[in-house]
């Protein structure tokens, strides 16, 4: 996988926005890449260098 092909979009939401001034960013990302994969994607297409990676599985709302 490429890194284009592991993030998928931003999170923008009330929540993610206030977490960003503490330098904490939320992306969607591809359910296969691994937390090693995220790191060298957002490291790759931002150059910037990542401290920690967390990853939440969510399921999506019923409706």
């Amino acid at each position: 996988m490429e890194s284009r092909d592991i993030i998928l979009r931003p999170v923008i939401t009330e929540e993610t926005t206030s977490k960003m001034d503490d330098k904490t960013y939320t992306f969607d990302v591809d359910l296969r890449a691994t937390k090693t994969q995220v790191k060298k994607a957002i490291e790759d297409i931002f150059d910037v260098k990542v401290v920690r990676v967390n990853i939440m599985n969510v399921r999506g709302k019923l409706k």
